[in-house]
């Protein structure tokens, strides 16, 4: 059978990118790991994305602003308010989606990040603005991780069973491409959970590899 030679160049390319953050991370300078972590996604994306842009900034509009954001999904040529540095302004309907960039996310990464995205939801300037949350890497357990999103493990079949969240997170897509090591055959928490677009209270789980080409094709879809 003839190997998928688009599966293998996606695959390659989402351990490329974890393989960047990881050597980052080595490096340890950790006052600037977040940015590089954001910068190395960034980058990515906009290679890939040459109908979007992809800048860091605050959503602002009237008397309004929102607080900062790790990078901002924008439409093509969009209305340029530089700040200096890579820091923009952004209009509402010139943004399609925000994601929050984490090293290796923590429950209170979670908690923070779903407090945050509140401010996004209480102005109808910025409903339609999809709301992500990308990991490098996570310090949740696996089991811990699946309830977060409404999987409930089974002893008894050994599996996870889908239930519906007792109230809507403010998350719309968490991605994380959690490897034990650059070598490791171990892709537990290797996730990508989409809010159901029906049910707002459940997510669909998406594991299949490579989990960077499911994102990658949500954005493609968001383009256009």
């Amino acid at each position: 059978m003839e190997e998928d030679v688009t599966k293998i160049y996606e695959e390659y390319s989402e351990e490329l990118l974890f393989c960047k953050y990881f050597i980052a991370e080595k490096l340890q300078h950790h006052a600037e790991m977040g940015r590089c972590g954001e910068n190395i996604l960034k980058n990515c994306l906009q290679e890939r994305f040459q109908m979007l842009e992809f800048v860091t900034g605050f959503i602002a509009w009237a008397n309004h602003q929102s607080p900062q954001c790790d990078i901002l999904v924008c439409r093509k040529n969009f209305y340029r308010r530089q700040l200096g540095g890579d820091a923009f302004l952004v209009d509402p309907h010139d943004c399609i989606m925000i994601i929050e960039v984490k090293g290796n996310a923590t429950l209170d990464d979670l908690t923070e990040t779903i407090e945050k995205n509140k401010f996004f939801l209480l102005h109808g300037e910025t409903k339609h603005i999809k709301l992500a949350l990308f990991a490098y890497k996570t310090r949740i357990g696996k089991q811990r991780l699946y309830k977060e999103f409404g999987y409930k493990y089974d002893r008894s079949t050994k599996g996870y069973i889908q239930e519906r969240l007792s109230e809507e997170k403010q998350i719309d897509y968490f991605v994380c491409l959690h490897r034990e090591s650059l070598n490791s055959s171990i892709r537990d928490k290797q996730v990508f959970f989409l809010k159901d677009g029906q049910d707002r209270q459940f997510y669909v789980l998406d594991n299949h590899f490579p989990i960077m080409q499911n994102f990658s094709r949500l954005i493609q879809s968001l383009q256009n």
